[in-house]
């Protein structure tokens, strides 16, 4: 188990690779796609710049965990216009800073860093506030490691098809898949009996998890002595890109990084019940 302490140094060195990895990027290559579907080098960069972890986190350090001003409250919170918001900021966040969007994002990466680095070993469990509902600051370091380090793939894997993620960021992003799934899987009455799908994953560690569908919704559990209807087996960093819609099920087999024993429409729907975050 990373602990929370270990899991700032990894995001510290995540941020310090990414910001040199940004500052050496051509200027031409901002406006290029990313692979983060209809954005935009700049639009990533943008949105990571738009988000305030670090505010959010001070605040719960000193135990508030209220709305900041023109914040929704918890209360009217909408899957759908909350991932359209996360876009139309993005845009804006771009738009605004334009030509200074880098000058203004290592200042922002750095002070994520740094309120991290101020947690007490009893401050963990201290909510936050989050749109959809408070999240302890263990949770939102997991959640800035998550934004960083897969948007950060999302831009140097369009330069460099070789790119891969860190062992220490995919140990980090395992963790992270169940939050992840609840968004990407939404409820769905056309789903007559539960769905259980396991995840064998070889590398950086041994692990299996089982994402178990149902009409009311999805979740990941611990693999126990259940039986599963399809068994996926991969690597922690396919298992990441999948669950995170970076790589389909079927590109993701098709280049031999997954494979699968069971149910093989079962096996093929897992990617079409898909809808993203």
């Amino acid at each position: 188990m990373v602990t929370p302490e270990q899991r700032v140094n990894i995001l510290q060195a995540e941020a310090e690779s990414f910001k040199t990895y940004l500052s050496c990027l051509p200027a031409e290559a901002w406006n290029q796609p990313s692979a983060c579907e209809g954005w935009t080098v700049a639009d990533v960069v943008g949105h990571l710049n738009g988000q305030n972890f670090a505010s959010r986190v001070a605040r719960g350090l000193a135990d508030d965990a209220s709305p900041p001003e023109g914040a929704p409250l918890v209360e009217h919170h909408d899957e759908d216009r909350f991932a359209e918001d996360i876009f139309q900021r993005a845009l804006s966040n771009r738009e605004e800073h334009g030509e200074n969007l880098l000058e203004s994002f290592i200042p922002r990466l750095d002070e994520s860093v740094q309120v991290f680095n101020t947690v007490g070993p009893n401050d963990w469990e201290k909510p936050c506030y989050w749109p959809p509902g408070p999240e302890p600051v263990r949770t939102l370091l997991d959640m800035r490691i998550a934004e960083l380090t897969m948007h950060a793939w999302d831009i140097r894997s369009t330069f460099d098809a070789g790119y891969r993620l860190s062992d220490d960021s995919v140990r980090v992003l395992m963790q992270t898949v169940d939050r992840a799934v609840r968004r990407a899987f939404r409820p769905d009455v056309d789903i007559q009996s539960e769905i259980r799908y396991r995840f064998e994953v070889m590398e950086p560690f041994e692990t299996a998890y089982d994402v178990v569908m149902a009409a009311q919704g999805t979740h990941v559990e611990p693999s126990g002595k259940q039986g599963a209807d399809v068994t996926f087996r991969c690597d922690g960093e396919t298992y990441v890109l999948v669950m995170y819609g970076r790589l389909s099920p079927e590109d993701a087999t098709a280049q031999g990084r997954l494979t699968f024993q069971g149910d093989s429409e079962l096996a093929g729907s897992f990617g079409r019940r898909f809808k993203g975050g």
